[in-house]
């Protein structure tokens, strides 16, 4: 699905409203795991005019081969499902996927000094951007390094991401803004030249570095809104990014692709919706 569809809004031109499915289930008070509430939310999402479409997440919770390496809530033996499956219940539903999200373990593995480890995280990447063309998605967001490393092979990640967007022309590789304690960096320096970003705002008001993406918005491709839904608006759980601000900065240099709601904490079904129709009316 292409991603740089757009439409008018006051003096604005506004892109599309994207639900990450992540926290879907939390809607109807049930595990974040559970991909049959996961697609349940996601049916009845897509039945509403103000949302366009999903950030379909795959999970490490579901890998059969291991527990997540980043922390979880899920039970070790929670449920598994394997990439086709999953693939062929998303096809069978016919959902609007406008992007998809590599497992949140591919930075940890791609960072790990053990050969056995870098290995299944090429192989983790190759099998989502894989699963992004069976879907017909343009884009595949990464989190690309261990968050809690503090050291690790910038040069070796760069390789990797050179290598595989050349492999797969046709899907952006897009980095998140995700935390990192290496020595002297942070996120928007280890991002430094990528051609494909993911902003999500909740990292960028930890590190404070939203000014500093403004200046590179040709290179971004997915706005994520995480944080805590309050009286009609979205707020960061870190730092002190004012949201509505930021998206009107956004929206009035002329972003105008995708906007991904990723909610922290709990909200009712009434309550997305009504933040969805809220981005769809973003004007000075």
């Amino acid at each position: 699905m292409l991603v740089n569809e757009k439409q008018s809004v006051g003096c604005y031109t506004m892109g599309l409203v994207s639900l990450s499915t992540g926290w879907l289930p939390r809607l109807e008070e049930r595990p974040y795991y559970e991909l049959s509430t996961v697609l349940k939310v996601m049916k009845r999402f897509s039945q509403e005019r103000h949302v366009d479409g999903f950030e379909f997440g795959l999970l490490p919770e579901w890998d059969c081969e291991n527990p997540p390496l980043t922390p979880a809530q899920g039970l070790p033996d929670c449920e598994k499902h394997g990439l086709d499956e999953i693939l062929a219940k998303l096809l069978r539903e016919d959902f609007r996927i406008l992007s998809v999200h590599a497992s949140r373990d591919v930075g940890c593995y791609l960072c790990s000094e053990e050969e056995q480890k870098f290995a299944k995280g090429l192989r983790l990447l190759e099998d989502s951007l894989r699963f992004c063309r069976s879907l017909k998605v343009n884009l595949c967001v990464v989190h690309f390094w261990d968050p809690w490393k503090k050291s690790f092979d910038v040069a070796r990640l760069r390789r990797v991401h050179e290598e595989f967007q050349n492999k797969f022309p046709d899907v952006a590789i897009s980095v998140e803004n995700i935390p990192t304690v290496i020595d002297g960096r942070t996120p928007f320096s280890l991002m430094h030249g990528l051609r494909h970003v993911t902003l999500d705002l909740k990292w960028a008001s930890m590190f404070n570095e939203f000014d500093l993406f403004l200046d590179r918005l040709d290179a971004v491709d997915n706005v994520h809104i995480q944080g805590k839904s309050r009286l009609g608006s979205f707020y960061p759980t870190v730092g002190n990014l004012d949201y509505e601000r930021a998206l009107l900065q956004l929206a009035g240099m002329g972003y105008s692709r995708l906007f991904t709601v990723e909610l922290d904490g709990k909200a009712t079904f009434q309550e997305i919706l009504s933040y969805a129709e809220k981005l769809k009316n973003i004007e000075n």
